[in-house]
């Protein structure tokens, strides 16, 4: 869009400004000195709620670290983020242009593509060392906001927790600084830009002491201690830039990425609505010039895509020509009060997951206009908690203001990411997705382009009780959860996701008739939809039912020609029923695609090796095992490599690899026994029988050789005890008589001669 005739002559100081910086003068009217280059942070707050700072008004906490950043800087009192949800919001701060334009729409699934340019990207081609630091799953660098980072702390390894929730898969704050500080050391001589991204106030609202205690029994009193603990972390980076003495070569920026809802307007958390409970956030920024006020609060409109902007003008960089964004220095410096933007922001989450109607927004300041079946206008200032809906009593300025974003909407899209199509997410990345709380990962649900789409006002009941099903999920109620979805289903059949999570919550109890039949009720709503075509293959396949799983597989690749983990277990079904030629086929189409992950190159060594071609087997499983040293299967099947020629000592040392891996691998406990006793060591062997059958209690071959064991030590009790065990849990016919032998002995040896006679019969018994 074009400036306003305000906005021109800002614009034009700006241009002024930005020369002077980059010429390396003073940075102040009439300076003669030269400067240091300055440095960027920014810090983006995520989850961080404007209200729930001492400086936006909350009188039940205090927040030094802000208050400390507002005295020597600005505080904008309205800004407003672009979308209630992290990944979208960081793109368009990050891009400087609205998600229409970047294309990021929602997380999971949404990538942030490589024609963006983004700040690290722009500051980085002039001259900038650049590095990221971010605490949650959700900015990892797979959605492609790692563009232009020479350093991007992500490093989420979900193979250290047992389990996955939403409290081990962010990190905290302290961490992200830790981090943050030792790259800084090191680059802290030239000019840098660091992201410091905390996560803190994300649910759970768990804030570490001493800011547990600091707070009272108030509502959401354990949301403050997190906004606490994030104020402490601010804190920290003061203090580091005062010791470092880099404060006044530094600008310092602070700025939310959407809040909280905290049960406003009957949102628990946020994604869903764009009230101002959750799209207005902190923005504060502290800039070594006199020309920025201090102490400056500014109450006009301003938003999330002028940080980009801003911050570029601030260290003397031009802005890319693609952003839509605009410099807040005018009104930084108190030469201009009100730049007249307009807020636009938006929630696709009700249309993409559940069929319900979008929400947009635009707001100025004064009003705040949002678009739905029922349209919601709210004066702002008069009313701050948007409860009056002004829409009804006034048609002809909702009519100008749907107009008005219709047109921005039209004037800023680009051309192929307006409607951008959510991509496919690998199996790995849509469980780290769920345990997140976006069950769902990606979709679009498709919907009737004649029927009128349902108010989400109308649906926040029903959504509420498929988030919390959510939580109730990652904390294991799954009963709780599952009576959650019913009630959901019960008063609308056609939420898509509500089965989809239904059939998730069946395999999670081990249900999966139950998850067939609600993948299944899933499909008939939508015949294409991936997740549960991938969900209802996978229950086929944990059922047993390997010809419906592979042929749900090879629907799956109908319909998307590059899933890997479809090709993946169809390969492993293939290896399941020795078929290993098979396998190696689908193997090969998988690489094709340009797969490379460490479990498929596994595969194809075991495949290679059950077909006796050892070295070939060998060569692929230490591929698997450069790709992913810590993969205890590629440890296992190299150490039966090594067996299969004879190599003992390589065999056990592979063995004890996978087991630091896994340490409940019961068949490696078993195999390395067994080299162990085939090396004349008694004692490693029975340890390793021990621990194969506590790690396996149905390990019936396991309990037979350790009663071996326990009879050649002279231990008759306890091996009579365990050989009885291993016949009770139905060895495989070979291995049967092994226990029936072993009893023989220990009979014989007691003088039990009828006893020994008959086991004797029994070991004989069996086809040979």
């Amino acid at each position: 869009m074009s400036p306003s005739p305000a906005q021109r002559p800002a614009r034009l100081l700006h241009l002024v400004l930005g020369a002077c910086l980059l010429s390396a003068c003073s940075g102040l009217p009439g300076g003669n000195d030269p400067v240091r280059p300055l440095n960027l942070i920014v810090v983006t707050l995520d989850t961080l709620s404007a209200r729930h700072l001492a400086q936006y008004g909350n009188d039940r906490i205090e927040t030094p670290a802000f208050g400390r950043v507002a005295a020597e800087g600005v505080l904008f009192e309205q800004a407003t983020a672009q979308v209630p949800l992290t990944l979208p919001s960081h793109s368009s701060m990050f891009t400087g242009t609205w998600p229409m334009f970047h294309g990021v729409r929602d997380n999971g699934g949404y990538y942030l593509g490589e024609e963006a340019e983004t700040l690290a990207e722009v500051l980085g081609a002039a001259g900038w060392r650049t590095g990221g630091f971010v605490a949650a799953f959700v900015v990892d660098s797979r959605w492609g906001l790692d563009q232009g980072f020479e350093r991007y702390h992500d490093d989420f390894d979900f193979r250290e927790f047992e389990t996955i929730s939403l409290d081990s898969v962010q990190r905290p704050g302290d961490e992200v600084l830790e981090a943050a500080f030792a790259w800084m050391e090191g680059v802290k001589e030239e000019r840098f830009f660091s992201w410091i991204h905390f996560y803190d106030p994300h649910w759970p609202y768990e804030a570490p002491e001493p800011w547990a205690s600091r707070v009272g029994a108030w509502e959401h009193a354990d949301y403050d201690a997190e906004v606490l603990f994030t104020d402490s972390l601010v804190g920290q980076l003061l203090d580091w830039l005062d010791r470092n003495d880099l404060a006044e070569h530094t600008v310092l920026a602070l700025i939310g990425d959407h809040g909280e809802s905290l049960g406003r307007h009957r949102e628990g958390a946020h994604g869903f609505f764009i009230y101002d409970a959750t799209m207005q956030v902190p923005f504060l920024v502290r800039a070594p010039y006199r020309q920025v006020k201090k102490g400056h609060r500014v109450p006009a409109q301003v938003r999330g895509i002028d940080l980009m902007p801003t911050v570029l003008e601030l260290v003397g960089v031009p802005a890319p020509g693609a952003v839509q964004g605009a410099s807040l220095v005018p009104l930084m410096d108190g030469s201009v009060e009100d730049l007249g933007l307009w807020a636009y922001s938006e929630s696709l989450y009700p249309r993409n997951h559940y069929g319900w109607s979008p929400l947009r927004a635009l707001r100025n300041g004064l009003l705040h206009f949002i678009s739905a079946p029922r349209p919601e206008l709210f004066a702002v200032g008069e009313d701050p908690g948007q409860r009056h809906n002004l829409a009804p009593q006034r048609p002809g300025q909702v009519r100008q203001l749907r107009a008005r974003l219709d047109a921005l909407v039209e004037e800023s899209t680009r051309e192929g990411a307006g409607d951008r199509e959510p991509e496919t997410l690998d199996e790995e990345t849509r469980a780290q997705l769920a345990a997140l709380g976006y069950l769902g990962g990606s979709s679009r649900v498709p919907v009737d382009p004649e029927a009128p789409l349902a108010d989400p006002k109308d649906k926040i009941v029903l959504y509420n009780l498929l988030k919390a099903a959510g939580t109730d999920s990652t904390e294991d109620r799954v009963d709780e959860a599952l009576a959650k979805v019913e009630r959901v289903l019960a008063e609308d059949p056609g939420i898509l996701e509500a089965h989809f999570v239904r059939g998730n919550l069946f395999v999670k109890q081990e249900d999966w008739d139950g998850a067939i039949a609600a993948y299944r009720e899933a499909l008939t709503l939508d015949a294409e939809y991936l997740s549960a075509v991938l969900g209802l293959a996978d229950a086929y396949r944990l059922a047993g039912r390997l010809d419906e799983a592979a042929a749900g597989y090879r629907r799956l690749l109908e319909l998307d020609p590059n899933d890997n983990k479809a090709f993946f277990h169809l390969a492993q079904i293939h290896a399941t029923r020795e078929e290993y030629e098979e396998a190696l086929d689908v193997l090969a189409r998988l690489e094709a695609t340009g797969e490379e992950r460490a479990p498929a190159r596994n595969l194809k060594g075991q495949c290679l090796l059950s077909l006796g071609r050892l070295d070939e087997a060998e060569a692929e499983l230490r591929l698997a095992l450069e790709m992913d040293a810590e993969l205890s299967d590629a440890w296992y099947n190299l150490a039966l490599v090594f067996e299969e020629r004879g190599e003992g000592s390589a065999a056990i040392e592979a063995y004890e690899s996978a087991l630091e891996m896994a340490p409940g691998d019961f068949r490696s406990h078993f195999n390395v026994g067994k080299l162990y006793g085939a090396m004349g060591d008694p004692v490693r062997m029975e340890r390793s029988f021990r621990a194969a059958v506590e790690h396996n209690a149905a390990f019936a071959v396991g309990y037979l050789y350790l009663a071996k064991a326990l009879l050649d030590r002279g231990e008759l009790v306890e091996a009579e005890e365990t050989a009885l065990r291993g016949l009770r849990e139905g060895p495989e016919p070979d291995m049967a008589p092994l226990g029936h032998l072993v009893l023989a002995d220990i009979y014989n040896r007691q003088g039990r001669v009828r006893d020994a006679e008959r086991e004797l019969r029994r070991a004989r018994s069996y086809p040979r």
